[in-house]
């Protein structure tokens, strides 16, 4: 991954989180949770962005890759202002462990890496890091792009299969995503209907969804507020 630092992949959904959502926070204080953070680039992004708007700022996430993390370390400011903290976990979120509360969590193409038998707690955690009114952003790959990616680019389909939740029956497909100049990874993507109900019965709203295209790549973007 930190070849994310030179190609710039995922800059544009990142810089459109910050900007169309994160950057227009009311209040002196901020304070943002990222999931499986990677290599720091959007970390980077934010203070960016939002150092000397805000006074103080509050910037946690996890990353349970060892590879990822220590490179993390190494490009993290050696100088921060006192009104910045940064707190880094090199463990799975379901493993990471905050007494902070978040104005936003953040979890950017990365629910896929999350087995379906660990999303109900996933995201009972997510609701329990989150402020009253708080807000969690999901970035997953668009339904019907993936669909059709899937069907001809067939050298990246491993396996499909139905998944079960509260009484309903739901798309789940196994495959490889391929990253340019990063390599290839194993995901697995749902069907957006699973989603909105898995963060409906568990005490979210849906406040925002929209379809994004970056490049040719189809990303839908949720915006689900804590009730």
């Amino acid at each position: 991954w930190k070849n994310q630092e030179k190609t710039k992949i995922n800059s544009f959904i990142n810089d459109y989180i910050i900007r169309d959502y994160i950057s227009n926070h009311k209040g002196d204080n901020i304070s943002i949770f990222d999931i499986g953070f990677g290599i720091g680039f959007f970390f980077k992004m934010l203070l960016s962005a939002l150092e000397g708007k805000y006074k103080n700022i509050l910037i946690e996430g996890c990353e349970p890759s060892r590879v990822n993390y220590d490179y993390f370390l190494k490009k993290k400011p050696k100088e921060l202002s006192k009104s910045i903290i940064i707190n880094a976990y090199k463990k799975p979120f379901q493993d990471t462990e905050t007494d902070s509360k978040f104005d936003f969590v953040t979890a950017i193409y990365v629910f896929p890496h999350f087995l379906f038998e660990d999303l109900e707690g996933v995201v009972k955690k997510i609701h329990s890091i989150l402020k009253n009114g708080g807000k969690f952003i999901l970035v997953l790959a668009e339904e019907k792009y993936l669909e059709n990616k899937l069907k001809t680019e067939q050298d990246l389909f491993i396996e499909k299969r139905n998944v079960t939740y509260n009484g309903k029956q739901f798309k789940e497909w196994l495959h490889y995503s391929e990253i340019p100049k990063i390599g290839k990874i194993v995901d697995y993507n749902r069907e957006e209907a699973y989603y909105l109900d898995l963060f409906k019965n568990n005490n979210f709203n849906l406040s925002h969804k929209e379809n994004l295209e970056d490049n040719g790549f189809i990303c839908t973007l949720f915006v689900f507020e804590k009730i």
